[in-house]
């Protein structure tokens, strides 16, 4: 690892240990600040978002897309606040934080009674992090989380320690497909995030009314070993913290592991996963270039930059 690795984990580790001096509601409002002023003064892939969001919302005039992206800053800038928190996060101060209905218990249990273990689907939306460290607590089962490593190895081994606090694991993405399947065999659950872009050659999904290239693997995974598929998302309340929601994605009417299972699954998950960025528009991540393989995302683009 190069010395500017160590100096960015560094940088990091230092900004949680002040951070987790102060109570959470306090460490929220430094997001917002942040957000806020990320977005007025350091746009980051502003144009990328702005693109994404015309492609997605048409009929939104560019001063409701700015209040999004406005509102999509500070949602950033509180899950990276949030998950620098983890190490002083409890059992207990976690059930406050996170608010589940007690029926994702009763599906979990029967999943696991039926042996098939379950495929956890999720995107990023709200904190996606939380999502998952919660959810493991919440149910007494741990996740294997599969990663996207960060470039900096550094910082990827100092994500993974917190993402593993209260007993889940971390796979990376490169070598995960035999460990996925091992997992779900062992009536484990295996939680992923599939909404960021595949392949050009990847099979594909309607999203907003776009086919895009789409990540198959949750599907395959789920008709391979019978899993049980739950999509969960976890809702940023006005009070600050959230309410979980899952949704048991069945798919008994459909063949076992055929392309056309696999999409139709697919698209299951996927016509979810924007249900809830249409209702919540500003807790997802609209900084990735989700279309990046479609045409009409290069011409938001120059919308964009011609406004």
């Amino acid at each position: 690892m190069s010395v500017t690795d160590h100096l960015q984990s560094g940088a990091i580790k230092v900004i949680g240990s002040i951070l987790r001096r102060f109570p959470l509601e306090v460490v929220r409002k430094f997001a917002r600040s942040l957000g806020t002023f990320f977005y007025r003064h350091i746009p980051i892939r502003k144009d990328v978002a702005l693109a994404n969001l015309r492609l997605c919302f048409p009929e939104k005039s560019w001063e409701e897309l700015d209040g999004i992206l406005a509102r999509s800053y500070v949602n950033i800038a509180t899950v990276f606040f949030e998950f620098l928190y983890f190490p002083k996060l409890t059992r207990e101060t976690l059930k406050k934080i996170v608010r589940f209905k007690d029926n994702i218990q009763d599906v979990v249990k029967a999943s696991f009674e039926r042996g098939n273990g379950i495929v956890m689907i999720s995107g990023h939306f709200s904190n996606w992090e939380l999502a998952a460290l919660s959810f493991g607590d919440f149910t007494g089962k741990s996740l294997a989380i599969i990663v996207h490593p960060f470039h900096n190895k550094s910082v990827d081994k100092l994500a993974n320690a917190y993402r593993s606090l209260l007993g889940n694991s971390t796979i990376p993405m490169g070598n995960s497909i035999r460990q996925i399947i091992s997992t779900l065999r062992a009536n484990g659950i295996a939680a992923l995030l599939a909404d960021q872009s595949a392949s050009k050659e990847s099979g594909t999904a309607r999203f907003f009314g776009i086919d895009v290239p789409t990540f198959q693997g949750p599907a395959t995974f789920a008709l391979r070993t019978g899993a049980t598929v739950i999509a969960g998302f976890i809702v940023r309340a006005g009070d600050g913290n959230y309410d979980f929601r899952f949704h048991e994605i069945g798919y008994g009417d459909l063949d076992v592991e055929s392309e056309q299972s696999v999409r139709e699954l697919t698209q299951r998950h996927v016509s979810l996963l924007e249900k809830y960025i249409r209702e919540y528009p500003e807790m997802w991540l609209w900084f990735h270039k989700r279309f990046k393989h479609i045409s009409a995302f290069e011409d938001a683009l120059l919308e964009v930059k011609g406004r």
